[in-house]
């Protein structure tokens, strides 16, 4: 804040009724000034003059500078401020130029309005500039916009939580730049809201809004969202850290040593109640008392002198009222290594055996913590596979829970979303994983060899086999695992004795006639409908039902956004160590990344990835770079798209109608649609007739 004093032009000596016109213009000029207070005799304030005064003066009574008095020119009872006023206070008085004067009536300055408007100005500036700093270094996300919408503020926090540049939102409409998060309706209704709880990816994030009130009217609004992931964190730990403190005295009153606390000066600290009855004495009296105080015991004091000298633990041998003690001092440091505290423990020998007991119960119970914690990393072990999403977790967890028993899982998701990695992960965190991990792919191999790739043959089996037979799949991945890949393509006269495999755990090879017996888990994939495949007497129902003890459905990757990013950084890192250099990715491609429907899922992004790493020419891959099914993609921005403000009736029939357009040109038929859009095959006939209907009408008007 800025005062009067600060700005004005200072006075150390005023004109008076003696001097003359020419002596006020040449104190005017080399004080440069626009005027000076004159003054009597006696020292009280007559007027000033200023330039303008002076030189009418002088035109009027005809005569030069230096033969009129300035008493001629004088402006009589001009404006009087003080000079601790501040500048918005001075403002307020209308005048050209005012007389500063203190309390106990000493003139000490003249100012000019057009000085006070120029600080003004400035004073203005600096809390612009002030406000921007303070905005730009709050750790709150902030955002203002004016009456009409616009985005006329947007800090730094804000563009982390946005992921949208300061440059890219100043200036446009906050409905073109960020998710709707209520800011138009506050400038509609004026009402503040707080303390909204909203969650982005794994984040939570509290949001307040209000509206900017100028005069009655509303001119803006703005919104102010604190990250509180940390402060919950935070919270978590500060409570974790009482409990700890709580757990600390709990454990040295139970303790049955006697221990002692002091500072590297040997005053006490803490004790505990057994120390309090081995040494016989008030305890009580040892807080903040020098240890050498206390004659009841002087066989600590030696160890106080000792502990510090030779830096580590020291022990003695006392005998106190027929009690053999053991009292050992111990030393702490600081992470400088200086001496903090020193710890006095006192042991009675005869509960050595106790101790003993206890040291065995000690044992027992760390045995038991290093047993849990080894299956709380085997249930963290996801076995290479990245998913950060709720349904990737939840598919873990039902990995860890299946892969301990060996019924047939058949594993169900698109090409590409990583059946057999959950497959891999499956078997190793089985009871198999020291066992093989055998794969067949059922549509890579021709009707005709799959029986002998299956199940092998004996010497002579067909023309062109092998003299000493061969072993088959199941033989192969005996005491381990063996995955049906593209289960769906199992051809229909081979399905019976697939079946009796997994029914008896037995088969006959080719040419062969005695069964043979293996112990094998039997894992299936498959990205078709099984389902309906039976239902159309495509696939065996009996086998369906045999192989579908546990399903797993993997979601495709468009329904794992949250695992975009993390996919991304893995495959670069993947390709960077193989081929031995490093790119980067742009926020644009980051962003079409998200954007991009991945119809080839997780095999896709690592194609894509290797593909852009392996081709670019610089360190850094840009949107130019992508292919044209990606351009198609982010202008789609989500398939989505509303532009306008709509009735909400309006909005859901648009809605419906582009999401069932989009379902329709990616799977060409209705009972497909339906099934991805989650209703009835009826309800996407009707909602289709409805559609046509209303072209038609707003064709015909």
């Amino acid at each position: 804040m800025i005062w009067v004093e600060e700005i004005m032009t200072q006075i150390s000596v005023c004109l008076n009724e003696t001097n003359s016109c020419l002596e006020a213009l040449q104190r005017l000029r080399k004080a440069d000034s626009s005027g000076w207070p004159v003054v009597d005799k006696n020292g009280k304030l007559i007027g000033i003059v200023t330039m303008k005064t002076l030189v009418e003066s002088v035109i009027d009574n005809d005569c030069s500078f230096a033969e009129l008095s300035c008493l001629q020119a004088v402006e009589r009872d001009p404006i009087i401020i003080k000079p601790s006023l501040r500048l918005s206070e001075a403002w307020g008085y209308q005048f050209d130029l005012a007389v500063v004067i203190e309390e106990d009536g000493q003139i000490v300055g003249i100012l000019n309005r057009a000085d006070l408007a120029v600080a003004l100005y400035q004073e203005a500036e600096f809390q612009i500039k002030e406000l921007e700093a303070v905005l730009s270094s709050a750790h709150n996300g902030i955002v203002v916009i004016n009456s009409d919408g616009i985005i006329s503020s947007f800090n730094r926090a804000a563009e982390g939580f946005t992921r949208v540049s300061r440059g890219r939102a100043i200036g446009r409409h906050v409905l073109d730049v960020l998710v709707p998060m209520g800011l138009m309706e506050t400038l509609e209704t004026g009402k503040s809201e707080y303390s909204q709880k909203l969650r982005v990816g794994r984040g939570t994030y509290i949001m307040n809004k209000d509206p900017v009130i100028q005069n009655g009217r509303i001119t803006g609004a703005v919104v102010v969202f604190q990250d509180i992931s940390e402060i919950e964190s935070v919270s978590q730990e500060l409570a974790t850290v009482k409990e700890l403190n709580r757990e600390l005295d709990s454990i040295i009153q139970s303790s049955s040593d006697g221990l002692l606390v002091t500072d590297a000066a040997g005053i006490v600290l803490r004790f505990n109640e057994t120390f309090k009855k081995m040494s016989l004495c008030n305890a009580q009296d040892f807080i903040g008392k020098g240890i050498r105080e206390i004659e009841d015991v002087t066989y600590v004091h030696s160890l106080v002198e000792l502990v510090p000298q030779r830096k580590q633990p020291v022990t003695i041998m006392e005998n106190k009222q027929n009690h053999s003690l053991l009292v050992t001092g111990t030393p702490v440091f600081d992470e400088e290594g200086k001496l903090m505290r020193v710890v006095i423990n006192l042991r009675d020998m005869t509960s050595l055996n106790q101790l003993r007991q206890e040291l065995i119960d000690t044992k027992r119970l760390s045995d038991k913590y290093h047993q849990e914690l080894s299956e709380l990393r085997n249930r963290q072990d996801t076995g290479g596979m990245i998913g950060n999403g709720p349904e990737m977790e939840r598919i873990f967890e039902l990995i860890r829970r299946v892969a301990k028993v060996d019924s047939t899982v058949l594993i169900y998701g698109e090409s590409g979303v990583g059946k057999e990695g959950i497959a891999k992960l499956l078997h190793t965190q089985s009871n198999r994983s020291e066992g093989p991990f055998i794969k067949l792919n059922c549509g890579a191999i021709p009707e005709n060899l799959l029986e002998s790739e299956l199940f092998g043959y004996e010497s002579g089996a067909f023309t062109g086999a092998r003299r000493e037979g061969k072993m088959g799949m199941f033989e192969l991945a005996h005491n381990g695992t063996l995955l049906l890949d593209e289960i769906g393509d199992f051809p229909l006269n081979l399905q019976s004795k697939l079946l009796r495999v997994i029914q008896e755990r037995e088969f006959v090879p080719v040419g062969g006639a005695t069964p043979r017996r293996v112990n094998v888990r039997i894992l299936a994939a498959t990205h078709k409908n099984l389902e309906e495949m039976t239902k159309a007497g495509q696939f065996r129902e009996d086998l369906f039902f045999r192989l579908n003890v546990v399903p797993i459905l993997i979601p495709p990757l468009r329904q794992r956004y949250e695992d975009i990013i993390p996919l991304l950084y893995h495959f670069r890192d993947k390709f960077s160590k193989k081929y031995g250099f490093k790119r980067e990715f742009s926020s644009e491609v980051i962003e079409a990344f998200l954007e991009y429907d991945w119809p080839g899922n997780v095999r896709e992004l690592e194609n894509m990835v290797e593909r852009l790493m392996v081709v670019s020419a610089g360190e850094l891959i840009s949107i130019s770079q992508l292919p044209n099914s990606f351009n198609r993609s982010t202008s789609k921005l989500g398939g989505v798209s509303i532009n306008t403000l709509m009735p909400l009736k309006k909005a859901v029939y648009e809605v419906e109608r582009q999401l069932i357009d989009m379902a329709l040109d990616k799977y060409g038929s209705t009972y497909r649609a339906a099934a991805a859009l989650g209703v009835n095959q009826s309800t996407i006939v009707r909602r289709m007739a409805r559609f046509r209907t209303d072209a038609k009408s707003s064709v015909s008007q």
